[in-house]
């Protein structure tokens, strides 16, 4: 039973035109992709040949984050080992918070003091957020309100 891939729409930001591919975050149609891949390797030899900081893999950079040096492990690591989690959650808040104000409706719950611990306990024994938590019983109240009517 082979699934065929998905394929997705993406209009190309080098010459405007529509393609199909089944990733996610393509920009480039077949034939520019390849020509950017030329434009980059000239760029990066062109680098090395005015003898500019061109890093490779174990050499040492200073982290964006902490300002402390690090060995380069990737070609796009920027930060620190324990930088790292923090600045992925700091790439990660715009758009997590755009993404939740156009899906989700914000409402505020008032417990009273001690219970918020209770709830929490309960919710991590069920293996679910307090969020779910609390939708699930805003859910059950309302079915049951409506049994009544």
């Amino acid at each position: 039973m082979n699934k065929e891939p998905k394929l997705k729409t993406f209009i190309c930001e080098m010459c405007g035109k529509e393609f199909l591919t089944d990733g996610n975050r393509a920009k480039y149609c077949y034939d520019c992709r390849i020509e950017r891949q030329k434009q980059r390797s000239r760029a990066y030899s062109e680098k090395k040949r005015n003898n500019e900081q061109v890093r490779s893999i174990g050499d040492t950079d200073i982290c964006i984050e902490c300002g402390k040096p690090y060995v380069v492990k990737s070609g796009s690591q920027k930060v620190c080992d324990n930088c790292r989690k923090q600045h992925t959650n700091k790439l990660k808040q715009k758009p997590n918070a755009e993404y939740s104000s156009r899906a989700y409706d914000y409402l505020r719950v008032y417990v009273p003091k001690g219970d918020k611990a209770k709830i929490k306990e309960f919710a991590d024994k069920h293996n679910i957020s307090i969020n779910k938590l609390i939708n699930l019983g805003l859910q059950m109240a309302m079915d049951k309100l409506k049994q009544s009517d």
